[in-house]
């Protein structure tokens, strides 16, 4: 089944990893919505970009965490590229927390659910219906390892990746007979973004624990997406899928 005429809604669109997704996508042929919240400039380059390849898209300023936003926002994209028959939930809280859960703030916990968590919730109960009326849909949520290892220091974000495996396999039931998927791609560590905020000798030790002894690469995640986003993979869902070069592996 061809790709052209859908449309893919990418939340986070353009960050490092969230541009990739939105380029690979219009590469497969779909009709892209670049979603961000505060580098709206950014989003615009990336759909200049999808332009230039003869594509479709559009820019979107959009707060995940605001089902206001969120209803409105997918409104704005059926007018103007079509109903979403693809959404990515990578947008994610940009902020990096080191911190013990004694000494964690309030505030700072209550901040990264409403992005990382609830945030996927409300697009989700915007373009579910939408999709499961059509008979067609591909839901795909950004989690991590984090969610499924766990992470010292990194409560919030640990809990809500895992919350969104949760949520993952519950849409993915409720949506099973009506020709919608839902999976999570769990991630491990990918060549830029937040892993280049870390200092390079740690960057190091976290390497020498992965199987295959370096950082994912942008592009290999998006693959993954792409994949999950086609009729190729129509028997995949309630799936938490792991590209993370071997990350639970025993290593030595």
């Amino acid at each position: 089944m061809s790709n052209e005429g859908k449309v893919a809604l990418v939340t986070g669109g353009s960050g490092g990893l969230g541009s990739v997704h939105c380029l690979s996508l219009a590469a497969a042929g779909y009709k892209v919505a670049v979603a961000a919240h505060t580098h709206l400039d950014k989003a615009k380059d990336v759909v200049d970009r999808i332009k230039s390849m003869g594509k479709q898209a559009m820019a979107l300023k959009l707060d995940v965490s605001s089902i206001d936003e969120v209803e409105s926002s997918v409104k704005e994209v059926g007018k103007t590229l079509g109903p979403v028959d693809v959404l990515v939930n990578n947008a994610a809280s940009g902020i990096v927390r080191a911190v013990t859960i004694s000494r964690m703030a309030v505030q700072d916990w209550a901040h990264d659910l409403s992005v990382n968590l609830t945030g996927p919730f409300n697009t989700i109960r915007c373009c579910l219906p939408g999709m499961m009326e059509r008979g067609w849909g591909r839901i795909i949520n950004i989690s991590s390892i984090a969610g499924t290892m766990g992470g010292a220091g990194q409560c919030s974000y640990a809990a809500t990746k895992a919350g969104l495996i949760g949520l993952t396999k519950t849409v993915a039931m409720e949506a099973a007979r009506k020709g919608v998927t839902c999976n999570a791609v769990v991630l491990g560590i990918v060549d830029g973004g937040a892993f280049h905020t870390v200092a390079p000798e740690f960057q190091e030790r976290i390497v020498k624990s992965m199987a295959m002894r370096r950082a994912g690469s942008p592009q290999e995640i998006s693959n993954v997406v792409v994949f999950l986003a086609s009729e190729e993979s129509s028997y995949i869902t309630g799936e938490a899928i792991e590209v993370s070069g071997g990350a639970g592996l025993f290593v030595f």
